[in-house]
């Protein structure tokens, strides 16, 4: 299992990303703001090298519209 991670920026905050591949262009996201988990997601991505701005992108939409706590 190929995992990707590293650190996401949304609205001038810096969380940390760690994503799993479980195959069929899926990864699973897990989304942290130092110790606490503030996002999960099974997202799509083309290859590890978009997965962590697809990560971001989501998050920061689910920021944005208030489905999570930054």
């Amino acid at each position: 299992m190929t995992a990707v991670e590293g650190n996401i920026q949304v609205n001038g905050k810096d969380y940390q990303c760690e994503c799993t591949y479980d195959g069929d262009s899926q990864y699973n996201v897990q989304v942290r703001n130092g110790k606490k988990v503030v996002a999960n997601y099974k997202i799509s991505a083309g290859s590890e090298g978009e997965v962590l701005e697809s990560a971001r992108a989501h998050f920061a939409a689910d920021v944005e519209l208030r489905n999570v706590q930054g």
